[in-house]
């Protein structure tokens, strides 16, 4: 029973990788391709000097295309992590200072003007101002992560990595395919960018038809937003399981710890004391129960909430319609 159990998990992880990193980079590969065959001539010409190749070139061209293909899911593979923080607006001290801000600024404005039932699963709390990132998906992502502190008095960085493997199977089955579907999502947004950008440049500095290089830029770019889009229903979909995961089995960890499960305010209160002796050590009799949650971070001063509000994805379109105006005024034919 074990083996098999092992056997259908090993298939499961396999469908997954193949889901959300294989096949975005195969696409990515293919059109890579196709505009590396565009850049150098007509397609026509490209089939022309592959079918008269010799053998050897053509062994060549597709081992140079199965190597890239593998260290480009390779690399992405183990990247998933990094490219979800990327994503949810974890950009280290320059870029919360510069873009962090204009983002930060923007979606609180907007978390101010939505209904609480709008935005319930999409930002965190209005009385965690501090806690908005500047991105959709890393507010989506938020609201979910700071759910169980709210409720049951839970860090969720410190519990998470203890109740995981407490899950049962089925439910982690829902949970990964949940996850699976949104760094799939995220892959073909990173990779329709990467693209996009690299593939019009090329395009410009061979001088190819302008046509072409817009299609490239403004196409790549369209479907990185597409792409991302659907990112953004994922998270939400993702976030809700984690909240379900944290309502159902939470008492799991407790039984498994040998702890008592409590109730209301005196489970709030034991896990906080859990929580404070994973993170500092204090042992839990001796941890004293704060008589109030602790304060929100303070939020950053913002202007008037009436004022203008620029999201990135408003500044990404107006970069992306100079540079291709730029490009097709100073290169192509």
């Amino acid at each position: 029973m074990f083996s098999t159990t092992l056997g259908e998990l090993a298939v499961v992880a396999g469908r997954r990788s193949f889901r959300g990193v294989f096949l975005p980079s195969l696409v990515f590969c293919c059109l890579a391709a196709v505009v590396l065959a565009a850049g150098r001539g007509s397609a026509h010409g490209a089939l022309h000097a592959w079918r008269h190749g010799s053998w050897e070139s053509k062994v060549l061209v597709a081992a140079g295309f199965a190597l890239a293909l593998v260290c480009l899911t390779a690399a992405l593979g183990s990247a998933q992590t990094s490219l979800l923080r990327l994503a949810a607006g974890h950009w280290g001290p320059l870029g919360r200072r510069t873009l962090g801000r204009i983002g930060r600024g923007h979606h609180r404005r907007v978390m101010g003007r939505a209904d609480e039932a709008s935005a319930h699963d999409r930002y965190p709390p209005r009385t965690r101002t501090g806690d908005v990132m500047p991105t959709r998906l890393g507010n989506a992502l938020k609201a979910a992560e700071l759910y169980p502190r709210l409720r049951y008095g839970i860090d969720s960085a410190l519990v998470w990595p203890r109740l995981h493997p407490l899950l049962p199977e089925p439910f982690l089955l829902v949970l990964g395919s949940a996850r699976t579907g949104l760094t799939a999502l995220l892959c073909s947004a990173f990779l329709s960018a990467v693209l996009a950008v690299g593939g019009a440049g090329y395009l410009w500095a061979v001088h190819a038809p302008t046509p072409l290089f817009l299609l490239c830029l403004w196409g790549g770019w369209l479907a990185a937003w597409v792409c991302y889009r659907g990112a953004l229903l994922r998270a939400a979909t993702y976030g809700q399981h984690l909240r379900v995961a944290f309502d159902l089995y939470r008492g799991h960890l407790l039984e498994a710890l040998g702890c008592p499960a409590g109730d209301g305010e005196d489970e709030r209160a034991h896990w906080q004391r859990l929580c404070l002796f994973w993170h500092r050590g204090v042992l839990p009799h001796h941890a004293a129960t704060p008589d109030h949650p602790a304060p929100a971070p303070a939020p950053e001063p913002s202007p008037d909430a009436g004022g203008f509000a620029p999201s990135l994805s408003h500044l990404a379109a107006a970069v992306l319609t100079a540079a291709g105006i730029a490009g097709a005024l100073t290169g192509g034919v």
